[in-house]
């Protein structure tokens, strides 16, 4: 009896081999035109915030040797000094939260521009490896051997046209 299980699962897990394909996905992300475009939107974005990043970073170091000088005066307490280096840690922290924000609004955006695209492909190579009668379809990054008849990534890109 366990001869009999062991050789249904044997050809059970052979068959489900053979209904594996895999598709080079990066291949046809760079031959998509609304990559680029979506590119060129991110870039404009981030230049954008990065003005914004500037622009917080010189007033904060204008704040900051406002705070320096008056620090330096003869005659400052203590008190005034603490209080002083305590406007310039929070200067600094405010400048750390709008940098970390920044970088929080250029993920959001990729992710906004870049989600339609994946969905597309995901899409087409879905519909593809339906009508070849695939099962499974992995990354051609995590294949180490195939043979090219399970290759769908140029009848993927013919499908999308590209």
């Amino acid at each position: 009896m366990k001869k009999i299980f062991l050789l249904v699962a044997l050809v059970a897990s052979t068959f489900t081999f053979a209904q594996t394909g895999y598709v080079d996905a990066e291949f046809l992300l760079s031959k998509m035109p609304e990559v680029s475009a979506a590119e060129t939107q991110l870039k404009n974005f981030a230049n954008n915030l990065q003005v914004e990043i500037t622009k917080a970073e010189n007033n904060a170091n204008a704040r900051f040797q406002d705070l320096v000088k008056e620090s330096q005066k003869p005659g400052i307490t203590d008190a005034r000094k603490q209080e002083l280096e305590k406007q310039a840690q929070q200067l600094e922290g405010t400048l750390n939260t709008e940098k970390q924000g920044a970088e929080l609004k250029l993920s959001m955006r990729r992710n906004e521009l870049m989600e339609p695209i994946y969905a597309k492909l995901n899409a087409a190579i879905s519909k593809v490896a339906k009508a070849k009668g695939f099962k499974i379809i992995v990354s051609v990054g995590s294949v180490l051997f195939a043979e090219d008849s399970v290759n769908i990534t140029d009848a993927v890109k013919a499908d999308m046209g590209l």
